[in-house]
């Protein structure tokens, strides 16, 4: 392995200093940050995984070994890349300053794909916090690097927080479907909103069209979804009362016997 490049030299430095002071942990080599970047792929990879690779110049078998819990090709070039690129401009806080906090929030996302795939223990999940970079950080040389980049800020914390809280409620988001009409909608006219907005977009078209009748809109309205929304807000104020079946309409037709009614109102008071 010796003078070749494995991945870049960020990752070949970084490994090799790894296996040089992991006998001696508090020496500042062992804890500079892209050996901490090693360190904690360790952690969620496991040491053969990250070290094998290395030794044998195998590129092709690390990147299959990060990718096992799910990680994509594009995901680990950009995270090589960054982690390249934070390791050659050491000097330059802009470049560290937007690269620190992103590198670990990669870190994260690939052990909670891992604990998506594999159990974590309490310990492990312990020990892959103490790798990041908090405001509670024991290590000296790693409070010093916290403090300049994040200080008083624990953003990878609660990263980590909002990922795990995901998948412990295994969240799924829906495509947003630009056919569908407002729940409201749906709901006067007797159909359960979360059930159409599932459907196949056709389907959706389909409804539709059962909710333009509904409320007696004509199919070659120009302005369909003004006229719907004018309905929907006369029976959200008025109900079904005084009405002809379409919301727009009723709403004229109560304009109207408003109308009749000041009329006669005020023939009474000329005539008295």
């Amino acid at each position: 392995m010796e003078g070749n490049i494995f991945i870049n030299e960020a990752f070949t430095n970084s490994i090799r200093d790894y296996l040089t002071y992991k006998n001696n942990p508090s020496r500042e080599e062992f804890n500079s940050f892209c050996v901490m970047v090693i360190r904690t792929l360790i952690q969620i990879y496991g040491e053969l995984d990250i070290v094998n690779p290395y030794r044998t110049n195998g590129e092709r078998g690390f990147k299959d070994n990060l990718k096992k819990f799910g990680c994509s090709e594009e995901f680990l070039e950009s995270f090589f890349n960054d982690v390249q690129t934070f390791y050659a401009n050491q000097d330059n806080d802009e470049i560290g300053k937007e690269l620190f906090l992103k590198i670990q929030e990669n870190l994260v996302d690939m052990f909670v794909l891992r604990k998506k795939h594999v159990l974590v223990t309490d310990e492990e999940m312990e020990k892959f916090k103490s790798l990041l970079y908090t405001k509670n950080d024991t290590t000296p040389s790693k409070f010093l690097l916290y403090n300049k980049y994040t200080p008083n800020d624990d953003t990878i914390l609660h990263y980590l927080s909002s990922k795990l809280y995901e998948i412990a409620h295994d969240f799924t988001f829906n495509v947003y479907k630009d056919v569908t009409l407002s729940a409201d909608a749906y709901q006067l006219a007797g159909y359960n909103a979360v059930e159409v907005m599932n459907m196949k977009e056709e389907d959706i078209l389909n409804i539709n069209n059962k909710v333009y009748h509904f409320f007696r809109i004509k199919d070659n309205d120009i302005n369909k979804r003004g006229r719907l929304e004018e309905a929907i807000r006369y029976y959200k104020k008025y109900g079904n009362t005084i009405t002809s079946g379409n919301g727009y309409v009723d709403l004229l037709l109560l304009l109207s016997i408003i109308a009749t009614t000041l009329m006669l109102i005020t023939l009474i008071f000329i005539k008295l």
